[in-house]
């Protein structure tokens, strides 16, 4: 039940969940204004990717580097300074009167907030025990409804700007963001009795220690590899449907009407999918529901590459029902294994981050060489299989483990 968490776990989760509702809202300026503000600078529409290119791969690395921050000086020091990055960036922006400052603004120093970018996951971790999945569909549900409310209010309101919009952002965090930080928010540590921590010092020793991760560990360890591949596949996957799905369907003959009306059902099944996956993660085997989760987009590209009548309703059902599921899943999965959190986490946002980079580069490639995406989505779809085998395959191997352990206790005890 929801009363088996503290109210302050989830006064944690609301706080969180504004913050990054407000911070989709740069996002989709970038995605919604390119034209304008490619006009009002007078430069090409591909120096304006070139800052959203530069703020993933800065916000890329800095993900693991802020997760080594969090597990030296604790969330809440990361979350905040991570604020001021994206109030600065969003004030440059604002206050720009170039497009090298642009650039600076949004792509430069807004990508170094991207340290708190596996903060609020390792603040879930350590906060919930028992609804951890949900709690992490709730956060993961911030940016879709954030870009759902925000379209048509800036659709409907024609005088609005992308100037407006990176204003709000820097007001909004620094009349709620940073103080919500500084004064609501408490950490475990923060929260925590004193007498409970020195009830007994030797306690820490007696739990068996989690595994450490590095950046090269993950070649050696076969669930932190999966899970790595998995999150590149996420990434990879999501910048091959968020550049290039529209273009997808209008190659096809899609009529303007069916693709308005995919999207927006693509969108309510994103809402709809990251509270059912969250709900099933609290109660069933991660790498089972994560290797479902993948056969589940294997069978959405595969009916993409079809191009059937009924291909984009079907594929915005399917794709939709997984599209915000796989990271909090991958996360929870890293959480119970490794010791080392917040590294762990930034180090698996940096290979999502790179899957998105590297997606939306290779479909232009592969457009160019083929004349089509076909070739794109039977590599979305090998990279799927993969995933869906390596988790299956690694769940089998804990099983086998655990049987052994369990069957090796009772030869055991009956000797």
């Amino acid at each position: 039940m929801w009363f088996q968490e503290k109210r302050s776990a989830w006064m944690l989760l609301s706080i969180l969940w504004f913050i990054a509702f407000s911070g989709k809202l740069s996002r989709f300026v970038m995605a919604v204004f390119q034209v304008q503000i490619a006009d009002d600078f007078h430069i090409a529409r591909s120096l304006v990717a070139g800052a959203w290119s530069t703020n993933l791969l800065i916000t890329a690395f800095c993900a693991p580097i802020g997760g080594m921050l969090v597990d030296k000086y604790g969330a809440k020091k990361v979350l905040i300074l991570s604020s001021l990055f994206n109030i600065v960036g969003a004030a440059v922006v604002c206050l720009s009167s170039g497009p090298i400052w642009f650039y600076v603004g949004y792509g430069v120093i807004s990508g170094f907030a991207g340290i708190g970018a596996s903060t609020s996951y390792v603040l879930l971790f350590q906060w919930f025990k028992h609804h951890r999945g949900k709690a992490t569909a709730i956060l993961t549900s911030a940016s879709s409804i954030g870009l759902a409310i925000c379209t048509p209010i800036f659709v409907s309101n024609t005088w609005l700007t992308w100037q407006d919009a990176f204003l709000v952002t820097a007001v909004l965090g620094l009349i709620t963001t940073l103080p919500l930080f500084i004064v609501a928010m408490r950490t475990p540590d923060e929260t925590a009795k004193p007498s409970q921590a020195a009830a007994n010092p030797a306690d820490k020793t007696k739990k068996p220690k989690k595994q450490g991760v590095g950046l090269a560990n993950f070649l050696k360890h076969p669930l932190l590899f999966i899970i790595s591949l998995a999150l590149f596949t996420c990434g990879f996957n999501m910048g091959t449907v968020e550049m290039n799905l529209v273009t997808i369907h209008q190659i096809n003959e899609v009529s303007p009407a069916v693709i308005a009306f995919v999207m927006s059902l693509l969108g309510i099944m994103e809402i709809t999918g990251v509270f059912a996956y969250g709900y099933v993660l609290d109660r069933m085997n991660k790498n089972m529901v994560m290797a479902l989760l993948y056969t589940v987009r294997i069978a959405a590209f595969f009916v993409l590459f079809l191009h059937l009548s009924w291909s984009p309703h079907v594929f915005a059902i399917l794709f939709g029902i997984t599209y915000l599921s796989a990271i909090p899943g991958g996360l929870l999965i890293a959480n119970d294994a490794f010791e080392e959190k917040g590294k762990a986490t930034g180090i698996l946002i940096m290979f999502h981050q790179a899957g998105g980079i590297i997606g939306a580069l290779v479909s232009g490639i592969f457009y160019d060489m083929f004349g089509n995406y076909q070739m794109l989505l039977i590599l979305n779809g090998a990279l799927c299989v993969l995933v869906a085998c390596g988790y299956y395959m690694t769940n089998k191997a804990n099983f086998a483990k655990r049987k052994f352990t369990t069957s090796s206790a009772r030869e055991t005890s009956q000797a």
